[in-house]
């Protein structure tokens, strides 16, 4: 399409500018009604698992040992801390 000088001066009149005339002015994004927000695999909600949950599954023994060691660590750094 070409450019002729009255049409210049027409879109210079209608739109501030002749280049704002022929630019493509009629696309917009579509509106976000038209779109699922879910995404495609997505699963049922579950719950979070609380702390008791996750508490239950850890044997007795497993506690007892953890705390001697870090009884055992707790001691060895206040006597190396005594020691200077």
């Amino acid at each position: 399409m070409t450019i002729t000088p009255s049409r210049r001066l027409q879109a210079h009149h209608a739109y501030g500018r002749a280049v704002d005339a022929f630019e493509p002015v009629a696309w917009r994004p579509p509106t976000a009604a038209r779109f699922d927000s879910h995404v495609a695999n997505d699963v049922a909600p579950r719950r979070e698992p609380a702390f008791s949950d996750m508490a239950d599954g850890i044997p007795g023994w497993l506690t007892v040992v953890l705390g001697g060691v870090v009884a055992a660590l707790a001691g060895a750094l206040m006597g190396g801390a005594l020691h200077i």
